[in-house]
């Protein structure tokens, strides 16, 4: 009976890391972080759930964009977004502010074959809505590497 409980807890707590929602209490690095955790661990705890805490996090422009969850995740399992699916490692460089409702932040993951493939992560800060004050993703750009970080 007790490792019911225990297991009942630990399941628990793999479905807490991706049920996180857009908050005021979030800083454009913690999107990202939120984001980019998630997507490492893809199919944990259910089939896509990575992709899913992603469209969550999804600017209303960016979701007007892409459309709605089934298409986002077509779009991301594409050559260009498949190395943050499951990626082993990330560098996060310092966000760069364009005013104060506007952020981007460069990037690097390796992919689970061991690309190095570089993003540039753009952010919005929300200004109504239901995630008025909230940084969200609007958009996420593959980046060319030099040569010697394609190497890494």
């Amino acid at each position: 009976m007790r490792w019911l409980v225990f297991l009942t807890l630990g399941m628990s707590s793999l479905s807490w890391s991706f049920d996180k929602t857009p908050s005021p209490d979030f800083s454009p690095i913690d999107v990202v972080e939120i984001v980019l955790g998630s997507m490492a661990k893809n199919d944990s705890p259910t089939p896509d759930a990575g992709l899913q805490q992603a469209f969550v996090f999804a600017s209303p422009a960016n979701k007007r964009s892409t459309g709605p969850l089934w298409h986002f995740k077509a779009i991301v399992k594409q050559p260009t977004y498949e190395p943050l699916i499951n990626h082993t490692s990330r560098t996060l460089g310092e966000p760069e502010y364009a005013g104060t409702h506007s952020a981007s932040i460069p990037l690097i993951v390796i992919s689970t074959n061991g690309e190095a493939a570089g993003f540039l992560w753009s952010l919005s800060k929300q200004t109504s809505g239901d995630h008025a004050d909230s940084w969200m993703t609007d958009s996420v750009t593959r980046i060319p590497l030099g040569p010697k970080l394609n190497a890494l």
